[in-house]
């Protein structure tokens, strides 16, 4: 079994005397599905709770207890009505990372399902590493309601890419790295513009040492709370974007030895912006299964 990088986070996270072991989970965020865009637009809530019901059954056969999503309930454009992601993940025992919109309540209502909540995702620096100083004070203000709000019970922490993180270690006037207990770690080597091998091994193995490397200059111990490869995309001087090269890193991701928990992205494809390759960007073709659920290869996952 994967070792936990800290016990102490286990007592954290699970107040309880047993060892954890790492456990591997996925993102989600139901906007891949036609259906599920065209419900929520034609406020019809009770389609939209059933194409994230039917997606999380799937994820779960698929093998996947954990979910990592971008907000704790997905609600009709007009706002009045909303489904619990919570609700049907504890139906099905799943475990959520959850974003943090009426994530308080979903805790409450749906006790153990939620391990953790995200604040905030790759928004802490600009693209080109500017700091974003009101946007900082945000989430570090946010973290600590949520924490107030549930008693300490429940991680709070933020998803920021890797670089940025170590520019806090620099410099951090807001204090952000006093205020989490767990650094959330979206690393990946595609938009480094790193092939997918690198003299015949995958990158996949090298998320270890940019994790450990984190920890060591954090002084706090990492969840990757994203990581994968594009099955294909026209990004100029991007490397290796096809599904060979995403069967390779995901298959490598769910071997390799890890001291940390690692959520995939993503369970789908995004929906299509053209076509791929050639009008499309890669960041629609992370998705283990395609945007209608269906198999991307068979060699990848076999969905439906």
């Amino acid at each position: 079994m994967k070792a936990w990088f800290g016990a102490a986070l286990a007592a954290y996270i699970f107040a309880s005397s047993h060892a954890y072991a790492a456990d591997n989970g996925i993102n989600y965020d139901p906007a891949h599905s036609g259906a599920y865009l065209a419900a929520q637009k034609a406020n019809d809530v009770a389609t939209m709770k059933k194409v994230v019901a039917d997606d999380l059954t799937q994820i779960r056969t698929l093998g996947f207890s954990r979910v990592k999503t971008f907000y704790s309930t997905y609600c009709t454009i007009n706002g009045q009505q909303c489904v619990s992601i919570a609700e049907l993940a504890s139906a099905r025992n799943m475990r959520l990372m959850l974003g943090v919109f009426a994530a308080v309540d979903a805790n409450f209502r749906y006790p153990g399902t939620v391990i953790a909540f995200v604040v905030g995702n790759e928004d802490m620096f600009d693209w080109q590493g500017n700091p974003q100083p009101a946007m900082q004070q945000r989430i570090v203000a946010d973290m600590a309601t949520l924490r107030s709000k549930t008693n300490n019970k429940v991680v709070v922490t933020t998803a920021q890419r890797a670089p940025d993180w170590i520019r806090l270690v620099a410099s951090d006037p807001q204090k952000v790295l006093q205020s989490v207990p767990v650094i959330g770690a979206n690393i990946y080597p595609f938009w480094g513009g790193s092939p997918e091998k690198v003299n015949g091994r995958s990158v996949a193995n090298d998320i270890q040492a940019t994790v450990t490397n984190l920890a060591s200059k954090t002084t706090k111990p990492v969840v990757v709370t994203e990581e994968g490869w594009p099955s294909c995309g026209n990004n100029a001087g991007m490397k290796d974007m096809n599904i060979e090269s995403e069967i390779d890193y995901f298959s490598t991701w769910k071997t390799r030895q890890q001291n940390f928990d690692s959520y995939y992205f993503a369970a789908y494809d995004k929906q299509s912006g053209g076509g791929c390759p050639n009008n499309d960007d890669a960041d629609r073709h992370f998705g283990l299964c395609s945007e209608s659920g269906l198999t991307k290869d068979v060699r990848l996952m076999k969905c439906k």
